[in-house]
């Protein structure tokens, strides 16, 4: 049998199936791929760490920073102060008697000076500065960079530095803003608002009492640095706003201070006085419309200022008032019903009376049997002494407590004192203040607790707070002011005003007299007394008036003060200060729109003298 032929398929399949078998494994490969997986894993896991460390630092050094870190961060993070503007003081009108602008300080960089030998002379040339001053301030200060040459430069000298082409300017020299107190009335009420230092703040009168209301708070705000130290950009919540000073509204009216501050120093310069004080005040509201000084001065120029002209004399300086004095006692012994203004006294036709504790007083003027009004109106010593004894030494005391004597008035100016008065426990000095003290002795007062005095019996009897800031504007006075403490009834106050009205018509104060305003006061001439052998001085005396106007319903109080005028020209407080006050009464209710006398032509008086303070 022939042999049959193979199936291809058959004879194919070994070779398939051999196709189909597994290869035969690559260990090399298998290595290699294992060895990439595990440094794959490896840097994973290393840069999973890494990462994990660098978020642990970061928080490290949020949380927990190093000492070093902190400082560096705080290199970085700049914080600036934005300054806040020293408030205001405005007179009761809204005239600026106190304001902050923008001035300009003039400093040298000594290493920019081209020629140090000629630098002092062309500065003082172009600017017009003394070159030994600028030579000086320089000298042993060429190794800074900061030098100040004017801290303060006047506008002119601004004007001339802007006026200068900038290739034409003395290399070195630079100018920078700063913030100045300026003072644009002058020596206006300069004693009262005081100025402030170089370092701004307040260091003398209103400028010193108010330093927290008027400086303000200042503002800051924080900002990144770059690795030069150059500004890159402000933190905005980091941002705190200044907020400025306090604007303070005083009860001053500029014109009615230039009124009195020209008329006191008119009358000191004809009497030859060594110093003086005139107030005005408003008697119903207790404001006070001017308190002038002699010698004053002028903020603008502090550094001349020397400790006299410092002192703001209304509310530190206590004196001996002398007759000045007499109304009140007199309204107290009236209101008492002690004396009645009618009654006579048996005044002896003689200038000396010796009074029954052996005590010898003198007027300057006989006058037997006076009234008790003409007792005022004749300034009587002898019949003051009179109403005294008719009352207890204790009784007359309690009268000047009554009227604010011995305590100050609380008025908001630094340094006030509250003037001497003392009861004795000795019988025998009781009995003989009984006869001091109604006519001015014995007694040390101040000129601010003299006009508020005066302003209770020019009111109706109602004890006034003396007020150097104005009330607001919108203030109820009726519906917010304390209840007010009666001193004396109208009808005594009203007594009284008419005996000094009848003192200025044809008593000691007729050069008070004014033939526009019925006014009424009363004079006053104190001898001063000896510090260094105990008693008076013969020929030293503080001479005064102190009175107001209209009679009929007073607008002002003004009280006159002049101490040591030379007494070869004039001493007696009518002769002295009376006129002034006549003065400054015309003026200032001329001024402030009040009606005159029927009949009167205020023209006659001339404008030249008003004038009106912007």
């Amino acid at each position: 049998m022939a042999e049959q032929p193979k199936n291809p398929i058959d004879a194919d399949a070994p070779l398939r199936i051999a196709a189909w078998a597994p290869q035969p494994k690559d260990e090399t490969a298998i290595a290699q791929n294992r060895r990439l997986m595990g440094t794959a894993r490896t840097v994973a896991i290393g840069l999973t760490i890494f990462f994990v460390g660098l978020l642990g630092r970061v928080y490290q050094l949020q949380a927990y920073p190093d000492n070093q870190i902190v400082a560096l961060q705080d290199s970085q993070i700049g914080k600036a102060e934005v300054a806040a503007m020293r408030g205001g003081i405005i007179d009761r009108t809204g005239r600026v008697l106190a304001a902050t602008r923008i001035g300009y300080r003039l400093f040298c960089d000594p290493s920019h000076i081209v020629d140090r030998s000629i630098f002092s002379e062309t500065v003082a040339y172009t600017l017009g500065y003394d070159p030994v001053e600028i030579e000086m301030k320089l000298s042993g200060r060429s190794h800074l960079q900061y030098v100040v040459l004017d801290p303060r430069m006047s506008d002119d000298k601004v004007d001339k530095f802007n006026a200068i082409e900038i290739n034409d300017r003395v290399p070195g020299i630079y100018i920078e803003p700063i913030t100045v107190r300026d003072y644009p009335q002058g020596s206006l009420a300069g004693t009262l608002i005081g100025f402030v230092g170089r370092e701004g703040k307040g260091l003398e009168g209103l400028e010193r009492q108010w330093e927290d209301r008027l400086v303000g708070k200042s503002g800051s705000y924080k900002f990144m640095r770059d690795y030069k130290r150059r500004r890159m950009w402000v933190t905005g919540r980091d941002f705190v706003p200044y907020e400025d000073g306090e604007n303070i509204r005083l009860s001053i009216d500029a014109n009615i201070q230039r009124i009195c501050e020209q008329e006191l120093e008119a009358t000191i310069k004809q009497f030859h006085a060594n110093s003086g004080q005139i107030i005005v005040m408003q008697p119903y509201t207790g404001e006070v419309l001017a308190i002038a000084t002699y010698p004053s001065y002028d903020p603008n120029a502090f550094g001349d200022v020397t400790d006299e002209m410092r002192r703001n004399r209304p509310v530190t300086d206590i004196f001996e008032p002398g007759s000045i004095f007499k109304p009140f006692v007199w309204a107290g012994l009236t209101e008492m019903g002690a004396c009645t203004p009618s009654e006579r006294f048996n005044t002896p036709n003689s200038k000396s009376w010796l009074m029954p504790n052996g005590r010898v007083l003198n007027d300057a003027s006989a006058h037997p049997d006076l009234t008790w009004h003409e007792v005022l109106k004749y300034s009587s010593n002898i019949g003051m002494a009179m109403g005294a004894l008719r009352v207890k030494p204790e009784e007359i005391y309690k009268i000047m407590q009554s009227f604010g004597f011995g305590r100050p008035t609380g008025i908001a100016l630094p340094g006030e004192i509250g003037g001497m008065m003392k009861l004795s426990d000795h019988a025998g000095a009781l009995k003989y203040s009984q006869g001091s003290w109604p006519m001015g002795q014995e007694i040390g007062v101040t000129g601010i607790q003299m006009v508020r005095a005066m302003s209770i019996l020019a009111n109706g009897g109602v004890m006034v707070e003396p007020r150097i800031e104005a009330w607001p504007l919108d203030y109820d006075k009726d519906a917010v002011q304390p209840p007010s403490q009666r001193v004396v009834s109208r009808r005594t106050a009203d007594a009284t005003l008419y005996a000094m009205r009848d003192a200025v018509l044809d008593g000691t104060g007729t050069k008070a007299n004014s033939p526009f305003y019925d006014s009424f006061g009363k004079t006053g001439t104190a001898q001063l007394p000896n510090m260094e052998t105990g008693g008076y001085h013969s020929d030293r005396y503080m001479s005064s008036f102190l009175g107001g106007a209209p009679v009929d319903k007073p607008r002002l109080v003004v009280g006159v003060f002049i101490k040591d005028p030379d007494k070869s020209v004039g001493h007696y407080g009518g002769v002295v200060a009376a006129p002034a006050f006549r003065n400054v009464i015309e003026r200032s209710l001329i001024y402030l729109g009040v009606p005159a006398n029927p009949g009167s032509d205020t023209s006659t008086l001339g404008t030249e003298p008003y004038e009106i303070v912007e």
